[in-house]
């Protein structure tokens, strides 16, 4: 992430942690912001699309900037968490992906109905959308709709109490992935989005095929390189690739 607006973000999650610009929920106007913090609105506009992405507050068209969630209190809490938030969590949510991922995935080709394979195709097409255009809000809405990619995977198991657990876990790794997705717009570094979009195609292709061993590979590639690049952004600790580690008896 550019370090600009990355000590931009980290001086606003402070200043609303505090509390003392919020009332009732409710931030300062965008000019009002830019003058406290003594920036630009254009630097100040992506600092709070960043925050909206990770899902701290919400920006509403001519209403203004809110705190996400019913209770304020609770909402400026996470804020003051979200520097310690995404190494500790993220790591082992991705820990729990990595164990869960790849035997769903088998079982999704497996079970999977003809509406599943539909709304598999509805996220491909998503995203692919999302890319070609260029949309301003890639980062985030590209997380949504890998969260939905991989949502709908479990839904395909039948499985319905592992569809509503891995419900909570990818509540979760949404806003991580969001993160992700940033840093990697961000640094001019990285083409990775059309690699992760043929991972998805292979993912769904298998379990379109029904091809159970296919899609439980296709479940591993598409994790190694996840949690890989989560660890090179530091997003993820290093321990928590289990590829790396040689856990083959874990990961199956």
């Amino acid at each position: 992430m550019n370090s600009t607006r990355k000590e931009l973000i980290q001086r606003l999650t402070a200043l609303i942690s505090k509390g003392d610009i919020v009332t009732g929920g409710k931030l300062p106007s965008e000019r009002e912001l830019a003058s406290i913090l003594n920036t630009s609105r254009p630097l100040l506009r992506e600092a709070l699309i960043s925050l909206e992405a990770l899902g701290y507050v919400d920006i509403r068209d001519r209403q203004g900037i809110f705190l996400t969630g019913e209770n304020p209190g609770e909402a400026l809490l996470s804020m003051g968490q979200v520097q310690v938030w995404p190494m500790e969590i993220l790591s082992q949510v991705m820990e729990i992906r990595q164990i869960l991922d790849p035997g769903a995935t088998a079982l999704a080709a497996l079970r999977r109905r003809e509406s599943d394979i539909e709304k598999l195709e509805e996220c491909i097409l998503m995203l692919e959308r999302i890319h070609s255009e260029h949309d301003p809000n890639e980062a985030a809405l590209g997380a949504y709709w890998n969260t939905a990619l991989h949502s709908t995977i479990f839904k395909a198991t039948g499985n319905t109490l592992l569809a509503r657990l891995y419900e909570n876990l990818l509540e979760m790794s949404e806003k991580g992935i969001s993160v992700m997705r940033t840093n990697l717009l961000d640094s001019g570094t990285f083409d990775t989005t059309e690699q992760v979009l043929e991972q998805h195609r292979n993912l769904v292709a298998a379990i379109k095929d029904r091809d159970v061993d296919r899609a439980r590979e296709a479940s591993k590639a598409h994790l190694k390189h996840t949690v890989g690049t989560m660890v090179q952004l530091s997003r993820v600790s290093p321990v928590s690739n289990l590829f790396a580690q040689r856990m083959d008896s874990v990961l199956g």
